[in-house]
């Protein structure tokens, strides 16, 4: 095959095989070979994948292996060459990487890594039920490390209330997730009425939703993922009592990854995140929550939020709103190893996330800032402790943006986390009280003590060799004595100072033997010399 310029292009295209292969390849060769005899006919089978249940002869397979032909050794060299060739595929554009697949089974392995390292999915019916995209994820899955799971709010997700078919009166259950898969014995959603009734008036958008085993199935293929994200757009906080069926993926979605080993798994992004969707993400007050469910996510170095802030009005009392304290309790697991931390209000400006939540007691109803210090330590019933604030031992890379907060809020934050910061970057936050000085006075005063430490000047000075003599009032021999008997003060002192060498009788010391050169470099300067 010639170019445009007539050169001969270094891919050189062959008869393809019938039809073994399609648009999509596969993990590898070995790989290939078992996927495509796990499904019967050719047609099913993506492209780079050998039909071993055909009567193939082994010569036919080995065209396939060798169908890049190049009389370039320096192609050569550089396609061979690893860091050459990922270097380049890194460059290419999704839509190039694609048709590179298409040129030949070696390409098609060489170029799979790079294509699929981005995955990005919304949620739908048959996501993860219908049969052909699992067993794609399962050829593919091994290579994707950055995985985009995309939840939109629509008109869809919004679920109606549950109706009595025989009374008409209005249902309330509560959901329990189903690890396993849903039997006789146990139905899906607790008991046989229930289920009938749910299967019945619910969509089944929201029974793909509740599908547990097939979000645990789908991302059990995903065993090299390192960055996870999720994202809820399109929240309408007048909705914000109805149930949604994002609300219910994910929990399908956070059990998948707690039973699951993602040990690669070190970054977790939620951009945007509808004010319930950190309780149902929460490990420790999430549905179907198991004491290893905190483990897993500990694991997270790199986070970053994207909230919608509900206006304040939503706040009943004193006491901060509740998707406040959500967050707050949300953040608890990730404190041990975090190091990167990025947060944003979407909306309204909100509170700083760090600071102490302010909570107000049930039976008492006054605020916890009012109370004595001794009520505050009693932890009985009807009074109730403060919250610990947030601290992140590791944290060195704080972005807060679209906050509003005091200047005491963020000294204390960068108090409690001057040791281990390196970089804070603040966009579009507002003081509702102090200065920037006073919010950055920890970080601006240690900072102050460390040049204080790390330089100091020390003159050196020459002096002329004969020594000034002492007053005539003043020369005293060191055994001479006053009337009294006792030895006077001054000798002592004089005679303490003559013991001691001066920095002028070192520096003299230093330079003996150098009195010629000194005369001739510096005599015009220095006449003592």
């Amino acid at each position: 095959m010639n170019n445009k310029h007539g050169r001969q292009s270094p891919f050189v295209l062959v008869e393809k095989p019938s039809s073994s292969f399609s648009s999509v390849s596969t993990t590898s060769a070995a790989s290939a070979t078992s996927a495509a005899s796990s499904r019967s006919g050719g047609n099913k089978l993506l492209f780079g994948e050998i039909d071993t249940s055909s009567d193939r002869s082994s010569q036919t397979y080995a065209s396939v292996c060798s169908f890049v032909q190049c009389d370039s050794g320096t192609f050569l060299k550089f396609w061979l060459d690893d860091k050459c060739r990922d270097t380049f595929l890194s460059h290419l554009p999704k839509k190039d990487l694609a048709s590179l697949r298409l040129a030949c089974h070696d390409s098609s392995v060489r170029a799979a890594p790079a294509l699929f390292e981005d995955l990005s999915i919304t949620f739908k019916t048959s996501t993860f039920t219908k049969p052909a995209r699992l067993a794609a994820l399962d050829r593919l899955g091994f290579y994707v490390k950055t995985l985009s799971f995309n939840l939109p709010h629509t008109s869809e997700t919004f679920l109606p209330p549950l109706v009595d078919p025989e009374t008409g009166a209005e249902l309330s259950y509560t959901y329990t997730p189903q690890i396993e898969a849903p039997s006789a014995r146990r139905p899906k959603y607790g008991d046989a009425g229930t289920t009938e009734i749910l299967t019945r008036q619910y969509p089944a958008l929201f029974h793909a939703a509740t599908n547990v085993p097939a979000f645990i199935r789908a991302f059990s293929a995903l065993i090299n993922l390192r960055h996870l994200k999720v994202s809820c757009p399109g929240y309408d906080p007048s909705t914000k009592q109805r149930r949604s069926i994002v609300d219910f993926a994910l929990i399908s979605l956070r059990i998948a990854v707690e039973q699951n080993c993602l040990n690669a798994l070190d970054t977790l992004a939620f951009s945007p995140i509808h004010p319930s969707g950190l309780l149902y993400l929460s490990p420790l007050t999430g549905y179907g929550a198991t004491p290893r469910s905190a483990s897993r996510w500990s694991r997270i170095r790199h986070l970053t939020i994207e909230a919608d802030f509900l206006p304040v009005s939503a706040a009943t009392d004193n006491s901060d709103p509740d998707h406040f304290r959500l967050l707050q309790a949300y953040l608890r697991p990730f404190q041990a190893n975090l190091t990167t931390f990025s947060f944003r209000w979407s909306g309204e400006k909100g509170p700083l996330p760090f600071r102490r939540p302010v909570m107000s007691s049930p039976m008492l109803g006054e605020h916890p800032a009012r109370r004595e210090p001794s009520d505050q330590a009693q932890n009985s019933v009807g009074r109730r402790k403060l919250p610990v604030p947030l601290w992140f031992p590791n944290l060195k890379h704080v972005e807060i943006e679209h906050v509003a907060t005091s200047a005491s809020e963020i000294s204390a934050f960068a108090r409690s986390h001057k040791r281990t910061l390196e970089e804070v970057n603040l966009e579009n936050v507002e003081l509702t009280s102090g200065t920037w000085d006073d919010a950055f006075a920890p970080l601006t005063a240690s900072a102050r003590r460390f040049r204080r430490a790390e330089t100091a000047d020390i003159p050196i000075m020459l002096s002329p060799p004969t020594a000034v003599p002492l007053p005539a009032t003043m020369r005293r021999t060191e055994g001479a004595s006053d009337g009294s008997g006792r030895r006077s003060l001054l000798s002592n002192w004089l005679s303490t100072k003559a013991r001691k060498p001066t920095a002028a009788h070192k520096v003299r010391q230093g330079l003996s033997g150098c009195e010629g050169h000194l005369k001739k470099a510096f005599g015009g300067i220095m006449p003592w010399l």
